[in-house]
């Protein structure tokens, strides 16, 4: 695993190649999906998710297109300090690895019939395909749930006068 140590004076150093580096040196190790270790110099605290972050902000900044909504990072900053944070993770996780997989093994599809190896009368059928796409919908709408909890609605005055008149008071 390659180190990298970052410097009170935010400068990121490769120790493997003796230079420094830039935060979107850092992306593109990610992207070539190399494994690295982001430590601070001084006290040797892992900083890494901190460098992540830093790299997923300046995307966005660059004008990358938003992975993260409002809504969603507002959610997961509510998540913070409440009991169900620690299952979050390894549960946003799964679902990721999950919808990876899913995407590598439609890529390969497309890829095996569009170089011809896949008659045509091969395909599923269109029944299959419908099926397949309603599960993955209600999997990532499950997935989702968490992020579009319904806040409670404040009552209506009427409900409210209904109950401090009920029928037969008057």
């Amino acid at each position: 695993m390659q180190i990298l140590k970052k410097y009170p004076n935010r400068r990121i150093y490769d120790t493997e190649n003796s230079c420094y580096i830039t935060v979107a040196d850092v992306r593109r190790m990610v992207v070539e999906r190399k494994r690295f270790q982001v430590i601070d110099s001084k006290t040797g605290k892992d900083l890494t998710r901190s460098v992540l972050l830093q790299v997923i902000a300046e995307m966005e900044a660059e004008g990358h297109e938003s992975l993260l909504t409002n809504r969603v990072l507002e959610e997961l900053i509510r998540f913070y300090g409440d009991r169900m944070v620690g299952m979050l993770g390894p549960f946003l996780e799964r679902q990721v690895v999950g919808f990876l997989a899913q995407q590598d093994s439609m890529r390969e599809y497309l890829r095996v019939l569009s170089a011809g190896k896949a008659p045509l009368t091969g395909l599923p059928s269109m029944e299959l395909t419908d099926k397949v796409v309603e599960t993955l919908t209600r999997r990532y709408q499950q997935v989702l749930q968490p992020f579009s909890r319904k806040e409670k609605k404040p009552r209506s005055k009427t409900v409210a006068k209904d109950k401090e008149n009920p029928p037969g008071d008057e």
